[in-house]
């Protein structure tokens, strides 16, 4: 009965606190894989992903202690606000609807150097990846290259165009990247 009071009596502050903390600590696990401190620049997608993982964290942990906490309305109310806002937040990350041109680019840097990262440092030893992870390699630096240049121009000179969203290429293989992509296991 004592231990039962006792944990009764973690209450809901502490328990947001450690939801923050964690959710804190995530967004920053999830730089881990870059390849050097310069890559890690801010990244939304990282911040989104980070509350979500935090929201799917509080479902889980009030799930399975739900008979240390009081209050069920309480409960009922933090874990289905916990699972409306971590669906809220996937959706808005998976459609990339706070994305736009420079958060985009801030994004995309240290998703860069995680592909960088991974083809320096794999134990590779079929010459057709080592090839192709050194063009991943290549294509990524100068790609980070480019976003900097671009960031920088930006900031200087603000954005061309009208501001009018622009179509994305097709992500379909056509024909001449069928080739390429058969001539590189050959």
């Amino acid at each position: 009965m004592t231990q039962h009071k006792q944990m009764s009596g973690m209450g809901w502050n502490r328990f947001a606190a450690t939801i923050a903390t964690s959710t804190f600590i995530m967004f920053f696990l999830m730089y881990q894989l870059i390849y050097s401190l310069d890559y890690a620049t801010f990244s939304i997608n990282r911040l989104i992903s980070s509350l979500v993982m935090g929201c799917v964290m509080t479902a889980v942990m009030l799930s399975s202690m739900w008979s240390m906490y009081r209050g069920t309305g309480t409960k009922i109310a933090v874990l289905g606000s916990a699972v409306a806002l971590g669906l809220i937040l996937l959706f808005v990350n998976r459609s990339q609807a706070v994305v736009e041109d420079v958060t985009f680019m801030k994004s995309m840097i240290p998703h860069h150097s995680i592909a960088i990262n991974s083809s320096r440092k794999a134990s590779i030893s079929d010459p057709r990846v080592r090839k192709l992870a050194d063009e991943i390699i290549e294509s990524q630096v100068r790609e980070t290259a480019i976003m900097r240049l671009l960031l920088n121009d930006i900031a200087q000179n603000g954005e061309r165009g009208t501001g009018a969203k622009l179509p994305a290429r097709s992500t379909e293989v056509t024909p001449d990247m069928e080739r390429q992509i058969r001539e590189a296991v050959q």
